[in-house]
């Protein structure tokens, strides 16, 4: 597991040298899906440096990418989720702030077996921190490990949350828990708009908990693996283990996930979760 957590590493720092050397220069921008959700050429020329970094030493290597010209363009496989193997990557978690230099994006890359991820890495890129974890070797921050925090109540908690692209059915829910998570009261909620990053936060401590709808799989894929290596429970809005279907995602330590997932579950419009 040693190897692919290095291949892993490797690589999310090959795909953030690419977009810290495009800082400025988007290239082309397009929206897929919502008005709302971007990509830009820096996305798939990230995408390209992570995948080519993987397959130089992984023979037969499969991936997910947020961006599907990237198959193309590294000479790499497709595979799927079903996979008994493969990578899943996204090459900018964060694509908004890199637009308007917000400095909060980042690289995840992540190897699911079976549908389980067992490596993960994510590379902040403004701030130069690399996380990683693998399964039983811990959770890393550079190069000192990280646990979560042991925070209980959610009146002393800081809490991290994004906004979904889709901005009907899936928001009005995200407004009615965030309201909920703000009249307990927690202590602060904060807002950046990478979701691998996120994860991080709550991995190293700096976050006690971390709640977000209407995710992909390649957004918390390697942070999942990096919060569980880090002590902390990450599920499915329903409660379930996190998996590559989960839609979005709760984090924390195991006694404030089940508070956070309580209270998340008591919204009166708890059937929007898709």
């Amino acid at each position: 597991m040693l190897r692919e957590l290095d291949i892993a590493r490797v690589a999310a720092l090959a795909g953030g040298r690419r977009v810290a050397a495009r800082l400025g220069d988007l290239g082309r921008v397009r929206t897929k899906g919502s008005p709302t959700d971007y990509v830009t050429d820096v996305d798939i020329d990230a995408g390209v440096a992570v995948l080519r970094a993987i397959a130089e030493e992984t023979k037969g290597a499969r991936f997910v990418v947020e961006e599907r010209e990237v198959y193309d363009l590294a000479d790499a496989s497709e595979g799927s989720l079903g996979d008994s193997e493969v990578w899943v990557v996204d090459p900018l978690d964060g694509t908004t702030s890199f637009m308007h230099g917000f400095p909060c994006y980042s690289v995840s890359v992540a190897l699911l077996r079976d549908g389980e991820p067992v490596v993960g890495a994510v590379y902040n890129v403004p701030s130069d921190e690399l996380a990683s974890g693998a399964v039983g070797q811990g959770a890393w921050l550079g190069d000192r490990t990280v646990r979560c925090s042991d925070t209980h109540d959610l009146r002393e908690a800081l809490l991290v949350t994004g906004f979904p692209y889709d901005r009907t059915r899936t928001l009005d829910r995200q407004l009615d828990v965030l309201a909920r998570f703000l009249r307990t009261p927690v202590q602060g909620i904060r807002r950046d708009g990478s979701a691998a990053n996120d994860c991080v936060h709550v991995a190293a401590g700096r976050a006690d908990g971390f709640w977000e709808f209407g995710l992909q799989p390649w957004d918390t894929a390697a942070g999942a693996i990096i919060c569980r290596e880090a002590g902390a429970h990450i599920s499915g809005i329903d409660g379930e283990p996190w998996s590559a279907t989960s839609y979005g995602v709760i984090a924390a330590n195991p006694v404030l996930h089940a508070r956070m997932l309580e209270l998340i579950q008591s919204s009166d419009m708890g059937d929007s979760d898709r």
